[in-house]
């Protein structure tokens, strides 16, 4: 059972904790800042012992927002050292406090305490990632970055080559662009090829990728964005629909009384980069994969909107997916486990 509930707010430098006891939920606690470092993290620990005078971790939870690189060092310290530590989304917390004035650090560290007290029900031990995994996120966020930028250029290359093709004075800028997007294609080119070598190094890994990618559609990109948001199909409890809503394609109800009858739809709370990456694999999958394909017929032929098409197709290959990894199936090989 848990008695103590200590809210963390984490910055780049230092983070705030406040810690609540259970029956005291409306209390103002006890609070102090550490700095974000290893030395900071073991001032931390002894803190905890001094604050609750207790040494047994079962009766501890720690809730923090998910804040990437900030809060990463703290939770997975925590995390390996047996702590029951919580990151919550930043939105989650903010809603669930209802109208507030004024903010703090030592305010905010205080309130996620309390949310911790009150949807302690909701709690999900946070698993650090593998050292594979990790590296994978790091080399997936550098090429995201990487392809936006080669976008970004070539999208402005082609406007001056179309509108000052004749201006000889801007011949170097022409040349100074293409250098830079063959320099990024090289680079996402290398990138690709360390992601691979990292999935092949990891047995683990590489059983659940060649599962992925036997659906057409899936290739290493949509591959490596689900073995690493998922935490390798650790998080999300193989709930097919949870990992929908988190790519955004997941429809939802607008409905209430009479007056407010919408119709579904999915959530603009999302990442639109990784639903893009998904909207190009689904444009594959209708056309090669007869599953999907014969899904999107079927759709249109009861007069569906492409776009509502599109989604639900998302929906489907996910769904399919996820039976393909829990069942560890390559595709083709589904249909005789579920039938």
């Amino acid at each position: 059972m848990k008695n103590y509930f200590i809210g963390i707010d984490f910055s780049k430098k230092t983070f705030d904790a406040t810690v609540l006891k259970k029956d005291e939920p409306c209390g103002l606690g006890v609070h102090q800042v550490f700095n974000n470092t290893e030395s900071g993290i073991n001032n931390f620990k002894k803190w905890i012992i001094k604050t609750t005078e207790t040494n047994k971790k079962e009766s501890i939870l720690i809730c923090g927002e998910n804040t990437g690189v900030y809060s990463k060092l703290v939770s997975d310290s925590l995390s390996n050292l047996g702590y029951s530590i919580w990151l919550e989304s930043a939105l989650q917390i903010k809603r669930s406090l209802g109208l507030t004035r004024g903010k703090n650090d030592k305010k905010d560290s205080r309130d996620i305490a309390e949310y911790a007290i009150r949807h302690n029900d909701k709690f999900k031990q946070h698993i650090p990632l593998s050292k594979e995994l990790e590296a994978l996120h790091v080399l997936f966020s550098q090429r995201r970055l990487f392809v936006l930028q080669k976008k970004s250029l070539s999208a402005r290359s082609k406007e001056l080559n179309d509108k000052y093709s004749s201006n000889s004075l801007l011949s170097s800028s022409h040349k100074c662009d293409d250098r830079l997007i063959k320099f990024y294609t090289a680079e996402i080119k290398k990138i690709n090829n360390q992601m691979l070598k990292i999935i092949n190094q990891c047995e683990e890994l590489k059983a659940n990728y060649d599962i992925l990618i036997s659906m057409k559609g899936v290739a290493l990109i949509n591959a490596v964005a689900l073995l690493i948001y998922t935490n390798n199909f650790k998080r999300f409890d193989f709930n097919a629909r949870r990992i929908c809503s988190y790519w955004g394609i997941a429809p939802f109800a607008y409905q209430s009384g009479t007056s407010l009858n919408g119709t579904p739809h999915v959530s603009k709370y999302a990442d639109s980069y990784l639903k893009g990456l998904l909207s190009e694999a689904v444009i594959c999958a209708i056309r090669f994969c007869p599953e999907i394909r014969n899904y999107a017929q079927k759709l249109a032929a009861k007069g569906k909107h492409p776009a509502i098409i599109k989604n639900n197709c998302k929906n489907k290959m996910i769904h399919i997916l996820v039976a393909m990894v829990k069942n560890k199936t390559l595709y083709g090989e589904i249909k005789k486990t579920t039938n």
